[in-house]
């Protein structure tokens, strides 16, 4: 008979996030082994945020509106509550990690233990998204770690001036951490590179193919579609974070050599690209005047369906760089599970679907794919592409991870014993 196990993440994400439609690897994981009866309870740590900005945000946004709910605990800078619909699930939001970094566990150990119905014989596992607070004692005395190494921090631009903080926590996990998992082959090597090497495995995004093999003509309110319906096809889309990692200059190549089509772009534009009041920089100023580009703003994951399926296309258009040779498109896999051509710059995992999409080389080559993948796609290959992620499940991918969990359980006991 399988443990019964406590797990307490701390997440890449706000809980706030999730429920307003922002999904990512940490939201399938962490919302999917739910379903599994040996998960008796999981607690969910926000975002821990690191500066002043960020510290502010989850203030306003977590903190304040939640003071005088009915709450488990609340104080001036944390508190932790119950949601309603989700079963044995509790949430903490805390902007001590960056007033007090040195003692903020504490507390978080304090509010665990007065949570109602704690699970004495439970085996507590506690699983990481944030690399910036990976020292996790005392709460994770006699706990299994786990991190789950979503990108490299050390080569995003955003974390540039924690280089030297991360590199020290990466290491630490290396040496601490009872497994790792990483979202791209590369990481594998990286702690191999860091003098770890067993129980550190690779575990690939995943794909909800049900919720992409939606159609357009089963949306009820197409009212909410009206603006991707009224742009003229055929249709360029990409759907994420305007970012770093966006090749803007690759945008405006696209635009100014596909006259005839749209370059539709749907995702939040990154602070990077903003200016004071939210003017566009320089960057992405000239994007935002050229007459067939269409900025949509951010869409819920819910939605994401049916507008991706009014792509005659969909590209990844991302820089060739340090940081994304450590990532895993999770927007290759929902283009294909909606059947649509894909065209995308070289990076890390594309070559696994390198027979259903199309990979360029440079700008030209890019934009000579995007019109042989239009012209060329029909019925039969929008349903091989479909057939081919659905090995790609996040069903199967949240199986392997709670397998190779209770694996390492067994090993840990019998070693205890």
């Amino acid at each position: 008979m399988k443990k019964d196990l406590e797990f307490i993440f701390f997440n890449m994400s706000a809980y706030r996030d999730w429920r307003a439609g922002v999904v990512n690897r940490n939201y399938h994981i962490f919302f999917g082994i739910q379903n599994y009866p040996q998960v008796k309870k999981i607690i969910g740590v926000d975002f821990l945020p690191f500066n002043l900005f960020s510290a502010l945000r989850v203030y306003l946004k977590d903190i304040l509106p939640r003071y005088f709910k009915k709450n488990i605990y609340q104080d001036l800078t944390t508190t932790c509550f119950k949601p309603e619909k989700d079963k044995n699930l509790y949430i903490i939001s805390t902007i001590d990690s960056y007033i007090q970094p040195k003692t903020f566990i504490k507390k978080i150990d304090h509010i665990i233990s007065r949570l109602n119905g704690s699970l004495k014989d439970a085996q507590r596992i506690i699983v990481s998204y944030h690399p910036l607070f990976v020292d996790l004692a005392p709460l994770s005395d006699g706990a299994i770690k786990i991190f789950e190494t979503v990108d490299n921090w050390t080569e995003h631009p955003s974390y540039r001036n924690y280089k030297n903080k991360l590199n020290e926590n990466y290491k630490f996990v290396a040496q601490n951490y009872d497994m790792i998992f990483t979202v791209a082959e590369s990481l594998v090597s990286f702690f191999a590179n860091l003098g770890r090497e067993k129980r550190c495995y690779w575990l690939a995004n995943g794909v909800d193919i049900n919720h992409f093999l939606q159609t357009v003509e089963n949306f009820k309110n197409r009212n909410v579609l009206k603006d991707i319906e009224d742009i003229k096809k055929p249709i360029i889309g990409y759907i994420g974070t305007i970012q770093n990692r966006v090749d803007v200059k690759l945008l405006e190549y696209i635009a100014e050599n596909n006259p005839d089509k749209s370059l539709v772009l749907i995702g939040p534009v990154w602070p990077q690209f903003l200016r004071r009041f939210r003017r566009p920089a320089v960057e992405l100023r000239n994007l935002q005047k050229m007459k067939n580009v269409y900025f949509l703003g951010r869409k819920s994951y819910q939605l994401s369906p049916y507008y991706i399926k009014h792509f005659a296309v969909g590209i990844i258009p991302h820089r060739l760089d340090e940081f994304i040779k450590y990532t895993y498109s999770l927007k290759m896999l929902e283009y294909l599970a909606c059947g649509i051509p894909t065209v995308t710059s070289s990076a890390s995992g594309v070559n696994q679907f390198s027979h259903l999409i199309h990979i360029a080389t440079d700008y030209r080559d890019f934009n000579d794919k995007i019109n042989k993948a239009i012209d060329q796609d029909t019925l039969e290959l929008r349903e091989l592409r479909i057939k081919a992620v659905k090995d790609f499940s996040w069903q199967g991918k949240i199986r392997e991870f709670i397998d190779k969990t209770n694996d390492f359980i067994e090993q840990y006991e019998s070693y205890q014993n």
